[in-house]
């Protein structure tokens, strides 16, 4: 199965990682027409990406949140639900920073995305094959408190 890491979102998505549709439609759509480039208005990506986390919605209407922490793992959530965890690395790549992801599956293979510029809380993510997504900046969540499991 084809994966990529939203939530950056992406999201970074950086980055949740849904699986790639054919069709289009949503936010996380290929061929998006999110805008990454310089305006006025919007910032240039943020220099760390640790401790955020990063909402897309794929084209079947699942809402994937990817959580970044701050130990270099990353946990999907597929509506609300763990989905995926693995490793993230946010450094220089042949054509500037990009965020990559390694699922901990034994199959997993490294998919790594291009975050663009950000503003007012979206950030536009290009990835595999110039493979477009718009990630939603929202509240980070410790690993314990995301998934339910905080202690009492």
């Amino acid at each position: 199965m084809r994966m990529h890491p939203a939530v950056i979102a992406l999201a970074v998505g950086l980055v949740a990682c849904t699986p790639q549709e054919e069709n289009s439609g949503g936010s996380a759509a290929e061929g998006d027409t999110a805008t990454a480039e310089a305006t006025p208005t919007s910032a240039p990506p943020p220099d760390t990406l640790a401790e955020t986390a990063w909402r897309a919605r794929s084209n079947d209407g699942a809402r994937y949140v990817t959580y970044l922490d701050g130990d270099g793992t990353y946990r999907d959530l597929r509506n609300g639900d763990p989905f995926q965890e693995g490793k993230w690395s946010y450094a220089e790549g042949p054509e500037g920073k990009q965020l990559c992801f390694e699922p901990e599956d034994e199959n997993g293979v490294e998919t790594c995305w291009m975050p663009g510029r950000t503003k007012d809380g979206l950030m536009a993510a290009t990835g595999p094959g110039g493979r477009r997504i718009e990630l939603e900046k929202v509240a980070y969540e410790p690993a314990g408190d995301a998934e339910g499991d905080a202690p009492e």
